[in-house]
């Protein structure tokens, strides 16, 4: 890609530098380089990949705003069992499926268990995969805005 797509973003649960790269390019609005981005990520399922980063960025940014005092989580626990209602309810099937899969770690949820999540990815079709990365990458854009 012969452009770039300047943004300071404040999730750094997201690491792998071509995912910030897709995130970007996404907050950016820009089509060309979403398509590009969608396409490596959802090729690269490997632990530490593209998907993975973006999987644990989305977790760790929503375990964070779904903090509540009066709704203690006891940790280890499911991505799906923690979410709200009203968010779980937003995410399509493949979403929900890998959500009960994946699991936030640590006294105070600041890891993420992916490799189940990742496992469940490579085994659903393509179109599968691409609804969890629109759901992802949208929650991920909106805790960026």
């Amino acid at each position: 890609m012969g452009h770039r797509h300047p943004s300071k973003l404040k999730n750094s649960e997201v690491s792998h530098a071509r995912a910030r790269w897709l995130l970007r390019a996404e907050l950016d609005g820009c089509e060309e380089c979403q398509r590009e981005g969608d396409r490596e990520a959802l090729r690269d399922l490997a632990s530490g990949g593209v998907f993975d980063s973006l999987l644990t960025g989305f977790v760790l940014a929503r375990t964070q705003q779904w903090y509540s005092p009066s709704r203690p989580v006891q940790y280890p626990a499911t991505v799906y069992r923690i979410a709200p209602i009203d968010e779980r309810d937003f995410w399509r099937e493949p979403t929900q499926h890998c959500m009960r899969v994946c699991t936030v770690q640590g006294s105070q949820g600041t890891s993420v268990d992916t490799v189940p999540a990742l496992k469940e990815l490579r085994l659903m079709p393509m179109e599968d995969r691409g609804f969890v990365l629109d759901d992802v990458v949208d929650g991920l854009a909106e805790a960026e805005g």
